[in-house]
Formats: C-alpha cells, sequence, structure tokens
C-alpha cells in the first residue's frame, strides 16, 4: 500500500469516527431542547473567553520562545505567526497535518532554523510538557474531588493512562536524543542494514537535526521556563471554559472547567476529520453529563466551546498566513510527503 493510499485509509478512518461519535451524541437528544438551550444562552461572556484563547496563543508563541532560544534567536512576531498558522491548519487539514505545517511555516519565515529542529521542539512541546501538564491538573482535580471517581467513564481512565505511558516514553525519548544524539543516530543506521552506506548517512543526519531542538531540554533554566509556561497556558484554557458555562448559567464547580478541558485533550488524540469534529464534542459533553448536566445542556456548551475556539484560532491563522505571504497549499504538500 503506498503511503498516500494510507493517508486517505486513515481520513476515511477518522472521519467515520466523527460520524459515529456525533450519531451517539445527537441520537437521544431532544432537539426542541437543545435549540432553546442555544436561543437562551447569554453571549456576551463570550467575549473574555474569546481573550483567553487569543491570549493563550500568544503564551504558545512565547513558550515556544525559549524552545529554540538555544538554535537561534527567532522574532517574537515569526513564532506568532507560525503558531496560529499551525493551529489554523489542524483544524482545517486532514491527518493532523498542523504540527508539519507550524514546523516548515517557522522554517520557511527563518532559514536559520531546519524542518526537523522546528519539528523536534514542536514534538517536546506536545508530546511531554503539554500531556504531564494535563496529567497533573487531572490527578489534583481527581485527588481532591471524590464523587467525581465515581462519575469518570472507564474509558477516560483508559485514555489517562495511555497518555501516561506517551509522556514517560517521550520523556526518555526526548533526554536520550537530547544528550546523545550522535550515539542514536549511528545506533539507528546500524539497524538499517539492508540501506546502502551512502543512504544511512543523510538519514543520520536528519536524526542529528532534530535533536538540535531538543537542546534546551540540558539546560534547566529553560526547562524551568517552559515548564511555568505550560502550567500558565493550560491553566488560561481552563479558565476561558468558564466563561462558556457562564454563557449557559451553570452551577458547577470550577473544577469541572478543567476535567473538560483533560478529557477534551485526550479525546482528540482520538483519529477524526479535520477540526476534531465528534471527538472534541463527545469529550466536553461526556464531563459536562458526569456534573449533573442534561444531555442536551452539556452537548450545547460542547457546541459553543468548539465553535468559538474554532472559529477565534481559524481566523487567527489565516490572518497570519496571509500577513507572511505563505501558501497553506505548499505547506501542506510538504507536510504531507513525510507523513
Amino acid at each position: 500500500m503506498t503511503s498516500a493510499a494510507k493517508r486517505h485509509l486513515y481520513l476515511i478512518f477518522g472521519i467515520l469516527i466523527s460520524l459515529v461519535l456525533l450519531w451517539v451524541l445527537f441520537r437521544d437528544i431532544k432537539f426542541d431542547e437543545l435549540i432553546g438551550t442555544l436561543k437562551g444562552a447569554n453571549y456576551w461572556w463570550l467575549i473574555p473567553n474569546v481573550a483567553l484563547i487569543v491570549l493563550t496563543m500568544y503564551q504558545r508563541a512565547w513558550r515556544w520562545h525559549f524552545m529554540v532560544a538555544p538554535i537561534k534567536k527567532v522574532p517574537f512576531s515569526k513564532l506568532l505567526a507560525a503558531t496560529c498558522i499551525g493551529f489554523m491548519a489542524n483544524n482545517v487539514l486532514p491527518l493532523r497535518l498542523g504540527e508539519f505545517v507550524r514546523a516548515y511555516s517557522l522554517a520557511s519565515q527563518d532559514r536559520g532554523i531546519t524542518k526537523s529542529a522546528s519539528l523536534a521542539t514542536i514534538f517536546v512541546e506536545r508530546m511531554v510538557f503539554d500531556l504531564v501538564a494535563l496529567l497533573l491538573i487531572f490527578g489534583v482535580i481527581f485527588w481532591f474531588s471524590p464523587n467525581l471517581r465515581g462519575h469518570v467513564d472507564d474509558n477516560i481512565i483508559v485514555g489517562v493512562y495511555t497518555a501516561i505511558l506517551i509522556a514517560l516514553v517521550g520523556i526518555i525519548l526526548v533526554l536520550v536524543l537530547a544528550l546523545k544524539p550522535d550515539r542514536v543516530g549511528e545506533t539507528f543506521t546500524k539497524y538499517l542494514f539492508f540501506l546502502p552506506e551512502r543512504a544511512k548517512e543523510p538519514i543520520k543526519n536528519i536524526i542529528i537535526k532534530f535533536s538540535r531542538g531538543l537542546e534546551f531540554v540540558t539546560n534547566p533554566k529553560m526547562v524551568l521556563a517552559v515548564s511555568l509556561h505550560t502550567i500558565l497556558i493550560w491553566m488560561l484554557m481552563g479558565l476561558s471554559n468558564l466563561f462558556v458555562f457562564a454563557v449557559f448559567g451553570f452551577d458547577i464547580p470550577v473544577a469541572a472547567a478543567f476535567v473538560v478541558l483533560v478529557v477534551v485533550s485526550i479525546s482528540i488524540l482520538i483519529p477524526s476529520s479535520p477540526g476534531f469534529v465528534g471527538v472534541y464534542h463527545y469529550g466536553a459533553a461526556l464531563s459536562l453529563v458526569a456534573y449533573g448536566v442534561s444531555k442536551e445542556d452539556a452537548l450545547s456548551c460542547a457546541l459553543v466551546l468548539h465553535a468559538t475556539q474554532y472559529i477565534v484560532v481559524t481566523a487567527m491563522g489565516f490572518y497570519f498566513l496571509k500577513k507572511e505571504h505563505l501558501s497553506l497549499k505548499k505547506l501542506q504538500q510538504e507536510a504531507s510527503d513525510d507523513v
């Protein structure tokens, strides 16, 4: 099977998952109550929600600044543009290409940063720092909310354990690559015995370039800065959920905002259509129902949560795409070639 065929198969599989979850969400819904809830909502509360979403994007770019600093001092404007373009691409392109688009966008704007090094920073950001922060948030809430334990779906617990495993593997890989890039390159290419020697050297060079994006993990001050910014980012995102709860007048604990945040973040790891349709809504609605919110109200909130983030992030991404004179089609093609 060709790589293009595999990509198409993965895309179809993701769309099917989205459709199945949407069917599960809507099959027993009383649509008159759903529409009534949406009509009666106080959407003025979305103003601070949108402000926090925008602030979070700036915060992500500032965190990235510390990660790429050992390689090169990149202007904040370029980091912000690449961040917004990447998150926008995840909303409109299949196969989670946004992570690759983000890396290639930065490399296109600043030739001093290679695609491999840029990808490495994003890998450690998403699969280590963000995952660990989410798991810490979930652990704290779970520990101090005994009433929640009996209402947490078994699938969520499985997802959390899976995320813990992924984070541990990611941490090990990052440390080994950052500390021993040459040895990793030699070890990796040694097992590619079936390739000619002239093909092994470029692979080893790619691994070494990739490891450059991990240099910051050898600097305790940089790691601390990235960690603090990561916690701030997820706190802002959790607080932004509270304002959407206010849209519908929910009287539920503050912890619910962070439970929704964690569950949704784990849910969107599941293959889905572009924009995480279905998986996002299912995770958000499932979390709210655990707090006694009706299915109709929970789904209404999930729809608004997703729509607000989708519209704001996508609009910011397209704005910076035009501002930096970049082509989404070209970035998508580059990303697709590497998936």
